[in-house]
């Protein structure tokens, strides 16, 4: 019976409430490290991508993100996000 009440007080809830935010993330920097990091499964770089968050553009960042998630021959995509912002910042020097 127990089940059964579970089961009810779930039906009412739609599908799309809002999941408790984490007190942690409080700013979209924050919130795009965090994404960084999940995409990347690299949670312990936390630090680097926060880093990343406040020094560049946002949409910048995705983009990068999208292009090392998009190749399949990548085993550690934060490596190679971390070599193209270098390369980047190497290019953007030289003008």
């Amino acid at each position: 019976m127990e089940i059964l009440g579970k089961i009810v007080k779930n039906i009412g809830r739609s599908p799309s409430a809002k999941v408790k935010a984490s007190p942690h993330l409080h700013s979209p920097a924050h919130l795009l490290a965090d994404e960084l990091c999940r995409k990347f499964n690299d949670k312990k770089h936390f630090g680097f991508y926060l880093k990343m968050a406040t020094l560049y553009d946002h949409n910048f960042l995705r983009n990068l993100a999208g292009q090392v998630l998009e190749s399949n021959t990548v085993k550690t995509p934060g490596r190679l996000f971390a070599y193209l912002i270098k390369k980047h910042n190497r290019e953007n020097s030289q003008l």
